[in-house]
């Protein structure tokens, strides 16, 4: 079982028009390994409108399905593979890090003789604090170019590792949790990422938003380390998102 995916994802993969090779770690959303691997989910209301079943995450032969703690999720390899991952990070930390080492070292080699910048995303559906679990990943790779979108203000108001950079997706399901947002952008120069419904949607922000001088188009790469600090970064829904009624999707 292989952890990282490298420069398969559609978005990642257009890092490589700017010199960068990303690699993404996909575990288990929320509680669908039985685990909560994302803390804030419920506050922030994105827990139904993940990522987790966008593209091929979301599609199941026969339409059939896996029944987690999180609800059901459509049966493919992709969420059995993440759901194995998930359950290997829970129950043996310790050899889950030793073999993310040994893929990172690899990936760095590919991405080297490709001629590209190595990048790795370590929350690709999850929402961990690496910081804090792992630190060791960042001595190890000082020159390797980790970043993750989080939904934990909390995480802004510590020292984070040089070569660590941590963009705060925003939701409006929770007054609190909108509110931590704009405190963190205030205090902090945290970049917010701006979920809306579509792709018109989008586009108005970053025409004639309140925040259109600073807006940043999230769905032109994935690199959001490349961004200005403080910048409000907008996307356009994709799988179960599109129908988020929580106020996690916005438009």
């Amino acid at each position: 079982m292989k952890l990282l995916n490298i420069d398969a994802n559609p978005k990642t993969v257009k890092g490589q028009k700017r010199g960068y090779m990303t690699a993404v770690l996909y575990l288990a959303p929320y509680k669908a390994s039985g685990v909560n691997l994302c803390p804030t989910a419920e506050l922030a209301g994105c827990w139904q409108g993940c990522l987790n079943t966008a593209g091929r995450g979301g599609i199941a032969k026969r339409d059939d399905i896996i029944t987690t703690d999180a609800g059901e999720l459509p049966d493919n390899a992709i969420q059995r593979a993440r759901i194995e991952r998930s359950r290997l990070f829970n129950e043996d930390r310790e050899a889950f890090i030793d073999q993310l080492i040994r893929e990172i070292r690899a990936f760095v080699r590919k991405a080297d003789r490709a001629g590209l910048t190595p990048a790795v995303r370590l929350n690709g559906t999850s929402d961990i604090e690496w910081e804090r679990i792992a630190p060791v990943l960042f001595t190890t790779f000082r020159d390797v170019q980790f970043y993750d979108y989080t939904k934990l203000p909390k995480r802004f108001s510590r020292a984070l590792p040089e070569n660590y950079h941590l963009s705060l997706s925003y939701s409006g399901a929770s007054q609190r949790y909108a509110d931590m947002c704009m405190k963190a952008n205030r205090e902090h120069n945290a970049s917010l990422v701006c979920v809306m419904r579509t792709k018109a949607a989008k586009a108005i922000e970053l025409a004639t938003g309140d925040w259109s001088d600073i807006a940043v188009d999230g769905d032109e790469t994935d690199l959001r380390f490349l961004d200005p600090a403080g910048s409000i970064v907008y996307l356009y829904a994709k799988g179960r998102a599109r129908h988020d009624n929580s106020g996690f999707v916005l438009g």
